[in-house]
């Protein structure tokens, strides 16, 4: 791998279903260092996991560039005061927003108000402040409406020619998130499995209730003949 491709990586890697970035970006880490390339696998392995609402805007800029545009130029046409601004700005919000909940959907989550609401505010506050990162589709977190100066550290630049020296990162700690990604995994296939059991004994129970019915209509059979016999 070529090191001008490592910025390409990155890309690919906010990318990708949310489920695969910790373990795909992890590979990538080691190919790097199996490489030699310790720099880059160290940057690499910093990379930190977009929180939800910021995947679903990562994947938006990839799959609904136009519509980032126009909601670019619809905050550009609300700052220079034109005319019906508003109203389009509105729209392309609501086409984004409209877009997100295919998202979740799309990959089995649930569009909750919380997460749809945090869409929508970075969405607005990226076009207002600064488009080049919402376009980008490197989030980590949702962009809250502060000025660009509350963004720092929201989104993931492209790797920058390195200085002699470079301020150490703090990193997430790697047990505890291993730990939270098994017990979500977990309690996953638990919901899987229970709603499974669920359908299996929903259709179980609507067969021995035909058999029930079936059964009670022998019976009534049974009666009828009964009393024909007795009334000779």
């Amino acid at each position: 791998m070529a090191e001008a491709n490592v910025a390409g990586e990155i890309d690919t890697l906010y990318g990708l279903p949310l489920a695969d970035f910790t373990p795909a970006r992890d590979e990538l880490a080691r190919t790097l260092r199996a490489e030699g390339r310790k720099e880059d696998a160290s940057e690499v392995a910093a990379l930190r996991k977009p929180v939800l609402a910021a995947w679903v805007v990562n994947r938006l800029a990839r799959t609904r560039r136009a519509d980032m545009r126009e909601l670019v130029r619809a905050a550009d046409a609300v700052r220079a005061g034109r005319e019906g601004a508003g109203e389009r700005l509105r729209s392309a919000l609501d086409a984004l927003t409209a877009a997100a909940r295919y998202v979740l959907t799309e990959d089995q989550r649930e569009p909750t108000d919380a997460v749809l609401r945090d869409v929508a505010t970075t969405l607005r506050t990226g076009a207002a402040s600064d488009p080049d990162a919402l376009g980008a589709g490197r989030l980590v977190r949702p962009l809250e409406p502060t000025g660009f100066e509350g963004m720092a550290g929201a989104f993931v630049r492209p790797p920058a020619r390195r200085a002699a020296s470079r301020p150490s990162q703090t990193r997430p700690d790697r047990k505890r998130v291993a730990k939270a990604e098994q017990e979500l995994a977990a309690a996953k296939d638990t919901a899987k499995r229970l709603r499974r059991e669920a359908t299996a004994a929903e259709r179980e129970a609507r067969r021995l209730a035909g058999d029930a019915d079936k059964a009670e209509r022998t019976v009534a059979e049974a009666e009828k003949r009964l009393e024909r016999a007795r009334s000779g």
